[in-house]
């Protein structure tokens, strides 16, 4: 048995089978690396259930204090300092809102929902679509009754800049924010925190 047979033995006998299709290679000159890797992901994941922690304490209150001074000021401010330490943002961003729920948030809204919410649409080519030149050139005349066929499409709703800023500054639309909320049809996304 030459070098290179002896080689390929002596590589076969460190890798083990596990229950995945993923071999498991032993290489003790790796096994610094690793454990540093292996410590630095449990810090990681440690220091995000803490900020986690301090964040389910901080957002409430930050919003509470940043709506406040919205309303004394009468404008919009998009974030808020706590103790000169870090700063509170809150993006003019929602989950997506079905269209389904078009009625019950205009029941809530009344005649501001032109004025708070739009709706938006998406229609995109599926691949089968696009691999289909015959139908490429039909779509460059007209789409017919093949639209179903090739083309998904998604609808939802989109809250406006106006009703954003306007949750902040007037009460009675942050009257109605806290009841759409309350009733899971508009909900933002979670507010950012960094260093100050």
């Amino acid at each position: 048995m030459g070098f290179k047979d002896k080689m390929k033995k002596a590589a076969k006998k460190k890798t083990t089978k596990s229950k995945s299709k993923t071999p498991v290679v032993h290489r003790d000159d790796l096994d610094e690396a690793i454990d540093k890797w292996l410590s630095g992901d449990k810090k990681e994941k440690e220091g995000k259930a803490e900020k986690a922690q301090a964040e389910s304490v901080m957002l409430p209150e930050a919003e509470e204090e940043r709506v406040k001074a919205c309303m004394d000021e009468g404008t919009h401010h998009s974030g808020v300092k706590l103790n000169d330490k870090v700063t509170i943002s809150v993006q003019s961003r929602y989950t997506k809102i079905s269209t389904d729920s078009e009625d019950e948030i205009r029941e809530i809204v009344g005649d501001k929902y032109d004025e708070f919410f739009k709706e938006k649409s998406k229609v995109e080519l599926t691949a089968a679509a696009l691999a289909d030149e015959e139908l490429l050139d039909k779509l460059a005349k007209a789409v017919g009754d093949d639209f179903d066929r090739y083309f998904s499409v998604s609808e939802e709703i989109v809250p406006t800049k106006a009703f954003h800023e306007q949750r902040a500054t007037s009460t009675d639309v942050r009257e109605m924010f806290e009841k759409l909320e309350d009733e899971g049809l508009v909900k933002p996304y979670k507010a950012a925190v960094k260093r100050a």
